[in-house]
């Protein structure tokens, strides 16, 4: 469902956004989103001053386990709201990740499956009509201050245009996104080069500089900072030297004595990967080690400057009214089955950070339903107020997260993953992989027919592949009907459940461990 062209009637319905009277807490978000009849200019205005400021912090190929190194980070976000455990990024790559976000969709729906190629970047993005179909546009017409700073969707032209309508600050990077050194920004058409400063501090600066203006004003505002940090500078997997992320000066020398939590595991250069699709050479542990440590280093940036939006926030008088969520935009292996990278269909890569603190969000709650990167657009207009309109036009493909947060609702009980990839795997299959996971099992098809299934509970480190097991082929059948209704899914539909697999028990591999939560890896 590629947005080639928007139908007259939902472009109508989201002009009808400029104005809505919101409610005027977050509690009454999950019902109450349209304009009550008969509001006059003075009722808007009021109401909008009293929805919440949104600001979205987004990191970079982050594992689950870096954000112990974020003690900042934790405590002012996580600690201040909810920590989700098993927040998933179901297309584990850089692009097809941030487009999510802006759009709300899986990427059978916004046409996003790679970084790059005839169905990946930006290229991809503007061509299935995703301009008029993202949440900065959304936002702005329901009167909200808008911004974007740092990182936006890989093959972004150097040339800083065209720029996405519906932002007050459109200011992602072009050229040097990966050099954290002599970055060039759009900077709202006037583009600057920083040849000496660092790219998290940079991105800092403007942050601090928007919620100033921002402040200012009247009206809500939204805001995404997206880091490169812990992005590689080229990249490094188990065929290439590369280079690891760079550090702000003042973090170099710190962490030289820490070891990476992936050595520990026995997933860690797994010993026998003959029933896996991928089988490479075993890694390096020092060479691991090295990477890891380069990586929380450079997220020591990040760290420092989500104390600064914070307290800057306190000090101009918005925290109370400011939702801030982050999030990484996918995980990353460091060496378990051998790999280390991302795009792929195991834990490390799938799993990502996620925090998120505001009015109406509990605090200090540990949330440990599996929810995902879709999950966050319709979560925000549900906040803006305007969930209810942007969705019966669009059919957004995520869920508002806040009452799965207040205890009121749970997640789907089944969650789409994929990956994308260009040459024969796009010629022959049009993706990668694709799958789908649940709290006891994970799936996965491959381009060329290879299926992996894994036991959560018995095996939360995905050693043993089920998937040829004569015991498994009426569970694996199952997964692979869900893979099929959920791999084409739009709107509403993604976001059904299924219920418990049935014929499940030939499968297991006893012992089967207690009921309980999902024993994901921390």
């Amino acid at each position: 469902m590629f947005r080639a062209g928007l139908v007259a009637a939902a472009a109508a319905s989201l002009l009808a956004l400029a104005g809505p009277v919101a409610p005027s807490t977050l509690a009454q978000a999950d019902s109450v989103t349209a304009a009550q009849p008969g509001a006059t200019a003075q009722t808007v205005t009021a109401a909008q001053a009293q929805r919440p400021n949104i600001l979205l912090i987004m990191s970079d190929d982050q594992t689950t386990y870096d954000l112990r190194f974020m003690p900042r980070t934790l405590r002012l976000i996580g600690r201040a709201g909810v920590q989700v455990t098993d927040f998933l990024s179901p297309h584990p790559l850089c692009c097809p990740a941030r487009a999510e976000v802006l759009t709300g969709e899986y990427a059978q729906n916004n046409g996003v499956r790679y970084n790059e190629g005839p169905l990946g970047g930006w290229k991809a993005f503007i061509q299935a009509g995703n301009a008029r179909h993202q949440i900065g546009l959304w936002l702005h017409r329901a009167g909200y201050q808008t911004g974007f700073v740092g990182k936006m969707l890989n093959k972004y032209p150097d040339s800083g245009k065209p720029e996405l309508p519906g932002y007050d600050h459109w200011n992602p990077t072009t050229l040097g996104t990966y050099s954290y050194f002599g970055t060039h920004y759009v900077n709202d058409g006037h583009q600057r080069q920083y040849p000496q400063r660092y790219v998290i501090d940079i991105n800092a600066d403007y942050t601090r500089s928007y919620l100033k203006e921002f402040a200012s004003h009247d009206q809500p505002w939204f805001l995404w900072v997206s880091h490169v940090a812990p992005h590689n500078r080229r990249p490094i997997n188990n065929t290439v030297t590369g280079m690891p992320p760079l550090a702000a000066k003042r973090y170099h020398g710190l962490f030289n004595d820490e070891v990476p939590p992936s050595l520990g595991k026995a997933s860690f250069n797994e010993a026998d990967v003959s029933d896996k699709p991928l089988q490479p050479g075993r890694t390096d542990p020092a060479r691991v080690t090295w990477l890891f440590q380069h990586r929380i280093r450079a997220l020591q940036a990040v760290d420092e400057a989500n104390a600064e939006a914070v307290n800057q926030l306190r000090r101009l008088g918005e925290l109370d009214n400011t939702i801030i969520a982050y999030v990484s935009d996918n995980g990353f292996l460091l060496g378990e089955h051998r790999l280390l990278g991302k795009n792929l269909p195991y834990e490390e890569a799938l799993r990502v950070p996620f925090l998120m603190r505001g009015p109406g969000v509990p605090a200090g709650k540990v949330i440990d339903q599996a929810l995902n990167m879709v999950d966050i657009t319709a979560t925000f207009l549900a906040a803006a107020g305007i969930l209810r309109e942007v969705d019966s036009a669009e059919g957004l493909d995520g869920m508002n997260m806040l009452p799965v947060f207040r205890g009121t609702a749970t997640a789907p009980d089944t969650q789409l993953i994929q990956g994308g990839a260009n040459g024969e795997p796009l010629r022959e299959y049009g993706w990668y992989w694709r799958g789908v996971t649940t709290r006891d099992w994970t799936y996965a098809h491959w381009w060329d027919g290879q299926e992996e299934l894994y036991d959560n509970q018995t095996d939360p480190q995905q050693l043993d592949n089920l998937a040829g097991l004569p015991a498994c082929q009426a569970l694996l059948q199952q997964m692979a009907e869900r893979l099929s209704q959920l791999g084409s899914c739009s709107g509403g539909d993604c976001r059904r459940s299924f219920g418990d697999p049935t014929d499940t028990a030939p499968c297991q591999v006893p012992p089967a461990p207690a009921p309980g939560a999902r024993q994901r890896q921390q």
